[in-house]
């Protein structure tokens, strides 16, 4: 009995000390949270920019169907200061613009740790207006927002990672270098929460899914393509609801993807596969389904269970590509080279076939040298006359 004691208690104390060292040595999937950062980022600005022509009906004064649900939803009180239906037009279109510029920012990586909160509140001031508006994206991204406010989302390819960078570099000391323990614990937290919320939806979907019958025979996909409202590809659809066994690969596969996604995970060849899978699956939900924003939400936070390692490498490889882009980019000339047409008409440069003395001073192509004792002395001693301006390097 103390021999099972102790190899618990044994057992206990590695645990612990492995999860202190996982906590607290370094900042988990750095590249993840930036890759999410930039997701989250781009899709907020496509959807605001594609939104543009309709924000006044959509999130506007013509909304005004939809202030019953807003007036008996949770959100705190204070929203109701941001795209306030009767506000003027142009300060509704300011805070429109507003939060455009902040996703922006939120792509660039500047000043992340001021920009994502205001950035939430806006988020969430303006869908609120309108709930009839989105789909589960919206609430997803709004809850993975509220784990950024606490995650170190700008560490990698962002202004604030260049920043931090010159001031290493320049010796000024950060003056929060004291608490940057506390940075990395709260880091690692925020992407425990993303990774366990993630886990929630996928298995909580599968388990709501192999309670129906359809999913059961192998058949779901099929009748969700007969749906007008997801069918934005029907000769697509059309064409994989004629394959029986397809349909039903489709249907079992989506199931076990979700359902067992936090246990593949787990080894490495196992995670290629269900993030290959999962990734394919949200593809398909965006293209053949048309719900676009929720599939590339999805996407976004899926990045953060890539390793560091597999994106250094990536950068790596790329890196090198990219430079050479760029640099080609930056000598490309402005101003087109002239025609030798051009040129002919403009004559001989004198500046250019000029010659230089012997003194150092340039004489221009075709005129006289100068006499100099040197050249006397070549007069006389019978050397040609024309050696006394033969050009330099002859």
């Amino acid at each position: 009995m103390s021999g099972l004691v102790t190899s618990a208690t044994t057992w206990l104390r590695t645990t612990y000390a492995a999860g202190e060292s996982w906590m607290l040595d370094s900042r988990k999937a750095s590249y993840g949270t930036a890759v999410l950062r930039i997701g989250f980022g781009l899709i907020l600005v496509v959807q605001l920019v594609a939104g543009w022509g309709d924000r006044s009906l959509a999130w506007g004064a013509g909304r005004s169907f939809a202030q019953g649900r807003v007036d008996v939803d949770e959100f705190p009180a204070f929203l109701d200061l941001f795209f306030n239906g009767s506000a003027p037009a142009w300060a509704f279109d300011l805070q429109y613009l507003a939060l455009v510029a902040l996703s922006v920012l939120l792509v660039l990586g500047w000043r992340s740790r001021i920009v994502i909160p205001v950035l939430l509140v806006l988020y969430i001031a303006l869908f609120r207006t309108n709930p009839f508006i989105g789909d589960g994206g919206i609430q997803l991204m709004r809850m993975v927002l509220v784990y950024m406010l606490f995650a170190d989302t700008s560490g990698r390819w962002s202004l604030d990672a260049r920043r931090r960078r010159a001031a290493q570099a320049s010796g000024t000391p950060s003056r929060f270098a004291s608490w940057a323990w506390l940075g990395t614990l709260l880091h690692n937290g925020a992407v425990l929460l993303i990774a366990f919320q993630i886990f929630v939806v996928y298995v909580a979907s599968a388990m709501y899914k192999i309670q129906g019958g359809m999913w059961q025979h192998g058949t779901a996909i099929y009748y969700v393509f007969q749906l007008d409202e997801f069918s934005t590809w029907p000769q697509v659809t059309e064409l994989i609801g004629r394959s029986g066994v397809l349909v039903a690969i489709l249907s079992y596969s989506a199931v076990f993807v979700q359902l067992f996604f936090p246990f593949l995970l787990l080894r490495r060849p196992t995670r290629i596969l269900a993030l290959i899978a999962i990734t394919g699956m949200h593809l398909g939900i965006g293209v053949l389904m048309g719900l676009m924003y929720f599939s590339m939400t999805m996407i976004a936070i899926d990045a953060i269970f890539i390793r560091d390692v597999t994106y250094e490498g990536v950068q790596r490889r790329l890196a090198p590509v990219l430079r050479r882009t760029w640099d080609g980019i930056r000598r490309r000339p402005t101003v087109p080279p002239a025609a030798p047409e051009e040129l002919a008409a403009d004559g001989p440069d004198p500046a250019r076939e000029a010659t230089p003395r012997e003194d150092g001073d340039l004489v221009p192509a075709g005129a006289a040298a100068p006499s100099s004792p040197m050249a006397g002395d070549v007069e006389g001693s019978g050397a040609p006359e024309r050696d006394a301006a033969m050009p330099a390097g002859s």
